[in-house]
């Protein structure tokens, strides 16, 4: 009996608390059920036939006298007055079951069911089935400046925005509400739910969406690995679709180790046949924001940031850049890698100890500068780099010569890494800054990077005077807000000169994504020219539409991709270094073959960079003796016997630097 009754009892409650149809499919059995036995319970009772009741010219259409009489008993308490003497107590429970049933019950049912809705769909737990919509997966503080980028976006006009996170749907409401009108506010749907169920990412609709972005929750400890597992179960379900097109997914990771792996192998090479995967990471994002594109928000907060060559390297130039990072975070870490792939200048190629220089500064910069070169070991394996002890007052200096070439197979990249151990406020490194500063020869620009925000304020207001005097750009690390440094570096409309005119903020959390996708449409067209060249010989004078390009872009590694994204981002201090500002740009001879040189010289530095390291005297020996085997040591081992200064390479080499180069004006026309 207690098994029958809990069965009973945990059925109900389950139903009762669950979607309202259960509740109206409870209350209607209950209904019938009692309706039924009242109506076998009638039997007992002479019920009049209605000729008894009223004349015939007023009875109207009558089926049933009984059950009718029923009915209107159980539904309108009113007909009691028309019941015989004989009938009314048994008709008075009748209508006493019905007001129960009918005005108590059913009213408080559905009163119940509309609010349940609306606390159902303020809790973020209403499924909607939307199509062509925009899906954001987790929330983080970049989440609500991504959704007004959406918004504001022509392309998602009119798009409804779908957000799943497991935060509690009103706060997110409530952070959406600050960055958001009335208007926009009306296209986001908010779905509480975890990422890493495949029964709650159904829910997502992904397979009818339009574009996804995997975001993740903040403070995880596992982000990356949560990210990955979401877009496996995503692909899974997109597999069982048919004609599914090719939905873009921009996936975030928090670690550069992980965002690294991506960039060199085709680890999501099975997914790509489902999805247009596209990994992103925050320090990555920001550094090419301020590298590549130089700009951060819009209108009045508009922030310009100045190239690192904001004076032109040329080839009779005798200055080099020279980029400070104080702070080795991982924010200090990923704009010195962003920085070593664009700071090529054709002065190097003149006279090769022109090398742009990147200076790391860190009390821990021993420890830090271990890590850096175990993760770049294939880069130090070529180059040697200056270590600095300035943490007392004695500076000790020590050269680190590369750690498995030497002689002429070492030491020929036109970008050199330095570290210094010690705190920027040590007077012995304040020193080396003024140094710097007046250096005649140096371009100079200082970054504070360091992990506690107002540290990073303090040290980037408080260097040596000679740097604000002699307007030495500094970009200082923010989190949540730039409001201040921008008023600090805002000129005044009756000042020329600002003392703090030249530092900028960046790294701040709420904006980093830029969903303008023309830096990798650039990489899609030097891939074309690439594979024109490859195909037919010379550069191609026109581009293919959209569609033909992100065909073919599609079908290439994506170390191969990302080399012809680092190639894009280059074009700018390229043209730089030739004075070249205008946009109908035609290069000649002489120009193709010093960019030629200066852009294998980037290219030795990518290859570096993502993973790949030179070949030795014997593996040049196996390389050289098939193709088969060249290819399998570049694509398999990521062994690259080009990785060489340029005067060594072959002629074929030679020409793909120039194809390359030669197809820079058909980049920017299209652009």
């Amino acid at each position: 009996m207690n098994l029958i009754t809990r069965l009973f009892t945990l059925h109900f409650d389950r139903s009762f608390s669950g979607k309202g149809w259960k509740q109206l499919a409870w209350l209607f059995g209950v209904i019938v059920t009692v309706f039924v036995t009242i109506y076998f319970i009638s039997f007992i009772y002479h019920f009049p036939d209605p000729s008894e009741i009223k004349p015939l010219e007023q009875q109207g259409d009558v089926p049933m006298g009984r059950l009718l009489q029923l009915i209107c008993l159980f539904i309108d308490p009113g007909n009691i007055t028309e019941v015989p003497p004989a009938l009314r107590w048994f008709s008075l429970l009748v209508v006493l079951l019905g007001l129960i049933l009918f005005c108590g019950l059913l009213i408080s049912v559905i009163s119940n069911m509309l609010e349940r809705r609306v606390e159902r769909f303020r809790e973020g737990d209403i499924v909607y089935p939307l199509r062509n919509h925009i899906v954001v997966i987790g929330f983080d503080d970049m989440v609500p400046t991504l959704v007004q980028q959406i918004c504001d976006y022509a392309q998602y006009e009119k798009c409804h925005i779908l957000i799943q996170s497991s935060l509690p749907a009103q706060d997110i409401r409530s952070k959406i509400h600050t960055e958001l009108d009335a208007k926009n506010e009306k296209r986001i749907v908010v779905l509480h739910a975890q990422r890493n169920s495949t029964e709650e990412l159904e829910k997502l609709y992904t397979t009818k969406a339009r574009e996804v972005f995997i975001i993740g929750e903040r403070d995880e400890h596992d982000h990356d690995s949560l990210n990955i597992d979401c877009l496996k179960k995503i692909v899974d379900i997109h597999k069982k679709c048919k004609n599914c097109p090719l939905i873009p997914f921009t996936v975030l990771f928090e670690n550069q180790t992980t965002f690294a792996a991506f960039q060199l192998t085709d680890l999501s090479a099975e997914w790509r046949k489902y999805i247009e995967f596209h990994p992103f990471n925050f320090y990555e994002g920001w550094a090419k924001k301020i590298l590549v594109n130089r700009e951060y928000g819009k209108g009045e907060d508009l922030i310009k940031y100045l190239p690192l060559d904001h004076e032109a390297v040329t080839y009779e130039s005798n200055k080099y850049v020279h980029l400070v990072i104080i702070g080795m975070s991982r924010m200090g870490v990923a704009l010195g890698v962003e920085a070593a792939h664009l700071l090529h200048f054709p002065n190097f190629c003149r006279d090769n100890s022109k090398k742009s220089v990147i200076t790391f500064i860190d009390e821990i910069a021993d420890e830090e500068m271990n890590f850096f070169c175990g993760r770049y070991r294939h880069y130090f394996e070529i180059a040697s780099t200056c270590y600095y002890d300035m943490s007392s007052d004695e500076v000790r200096k020590k050269v680190i010569p590369p750690s498995r070439f030497s002689g002429k197979d070492a030491d020929f990249l036109d970008v050199q890494f330095e570290f210094i151990k010690g705190r920027a406020e040590n007077p012995i490194i304040q020193n080396r800054i003024k140094e710097w500063v007046h250096n005649p020869n140096e371009i100079l620009t200082i970054a504070v990077c360091l992990n506690y925000p107002p540290q990073s304020m303090a040290m980037g207001l408080y260097l040596p005077d000679d740097v604000y005097d002699n307007n030495i750009p500094v970009l200082v690390r923010q989190e949540t807000s730039s409001a201040l440094l921008n008023m600090l570096n805002s000129k005044k409309k009756d000042d020329e000169i600002h003392k703090y005119s030249h530092i900028f903020p960046f790294g701040m959390l709420d904006n980093c994504y830029d969903l303008d996708k023309q830096s990798q449409r650039k990489g899609q067209i030097i891939h074309y020219v690439y594979n024109f060249y490859d195909t037919y010989g010379s550069v191609p004078q026109a581009c293919p539409n959209d569609v033909e390009l992100k065909k073919m872009w599609n079908t290439r590694p994506v170390s191969h991709q990302w080399s012809n994204l680092y190639s894009a981002f280059s074009i700018g201090p390229k043209l730089r270094s030739l004075q070249i500002t205008s946009n109908h740009i035609q290069l000649t001879d002489d120009q193709i073959a010093l960019l030629s040189e200066v852009e294998h010289n980037r290219w030795n530095m990518e290859k570096l960079l993502l993973g790949y390291r030179k070949p030795t005297a014997e593996e040049e020996v196996i390389i050289n003796s098939s193709k088969a085997k060249k290819k399998e040591y570049k694509e398999k081992r990521f062994v690259h016997p080009d990785i060489r200064p340029y005067d060594e390479l072959s002629e074929g080499s030679k020409n793909y630097d120039k194809c390359i180069t030669a197809g820079i004006p058909l980049v920017v026309k299209c652009d």
